[in-house]
């Protein structure tokens, strides 16, 4: 399918997603997350493809939300501003507690953090340039991150008098700590590439021409393994995230023995019996 917003490509089993708004830095709009959550379900539902590289045209990953776009909503919106006399933790409590139930303020930009936060397939993503704000949201939400060394990182909504609110304050305190995240998030500051790293945002640093190359051997690694499996390990890792070692090892015993019942589990004992490669077939 031809989209206006995002460029696709298959791989050897890997769904090569490429955002491409060249005027906008690929600033994710409405049009853009519709059409990534297409994709990404169609990913979900085929079993030939088994593993996802997001990336986006150079020199950036993603500059964020359409900021023309928001200007535009500012003018149309007519809100009167947070009451005096009334601490900011006091007006969100009140706001949270008259929500009515099954009230949603998610739209659809921040479903896409999410559709690749629930994504059942490995994730990659290829971080060419800027990610900011939402787009770096964007790039935390996959399962690993490989950056060129061109790349930045920046939490810019605070430079807007905004919050971030694309689940990076879900994302980035388990990944950084607390107080680096308040940090990131308080100043709105790039972080280059390798300090991103040391901090351990991403996974690996690669000078920009290889950005591709070493991504795409890792995907096609992904792919060509036991992707059921590893399902299941991001399953069992994100609700480990709230659980002590005993409970988390309540939740294996099942996954294990789902594993346990697979054709690739099957496979790769055979194979190791019989010394050769294994063939997976993601089930």
């Amino acid at each position: 399918m031809a989209y206006q917003f995002i460029d696709v490509a298959e791989d050897d089993g890997v769904l090569i997603i490429t955002l491409n708004d060249p005027s906008t830095r690929n600033a994710i709009g409405d049009e853009m997350a519709g059409e990534l959550g297409q994709e990404l379900e169609r990913l979900d539902a085929d079993a030939d493809l088994r593993a996802l590289v997001l990336t986006g045209i150079d020199p950036s990953f993603c500059s964020g939300a359409n900021v023309k776009r928001m200007a535009q909503a500012n003018e149309e919106r007519e809100e009167d501003p947070p009451p005096q006399g009334i601490s900011p933790w006091d007006h969100l409590q009140n706001h949270w507690d008259t929500m009515a139930t099954g009230e949603s303020y998610m739209d659809g930009v921040r479903f896409v953090p999410l559709k690749l936060h629930n994504l059942q397939k490995p994730s990659i993503a290829a971080v060419n340039g800027y990610a900011m704000g939402l787009g770096m949201g964007i790039a935390l939400s996959c399962d690993i991150r490989i950056a060129s060394e061109t790349a930045r990182f920046s939490e810019t909504f605070i430079r807007r008098g905004l919050i971030p609110a694309d689940g990076s304050c879900w994302q980035l305190p388990r990944m950084i700590g607390i107080s680096n995240t308040y940090m990131l998030q308080y100043t709105g500051d790039a972080v280059e590439a390798q300090e991103a790293h040391r901090l351990g945002m991403i996974s690996k640093v690669t000078p920009h021409a290889e950005l591709m190359d070493t991504t795409m051997e890792l995907a096609r690694r992904l792919a060509s393994g036991p992707t059921y499996s590893m399902s299941l390990i991001k399953k069992l890792v994100q609700e480990s995230l709230f659980k002590n070692l005993e409970e988390s090892l309540l939740l294996a015993g099942p996954a294990q023995n789902i594993a346990r019942s697979t054709f690739d589990h099957k496979e790769g004992v055979r194979a190791f019996v019989e010394k050769r490669q294994p063939v997976y077939k993601g089930r």
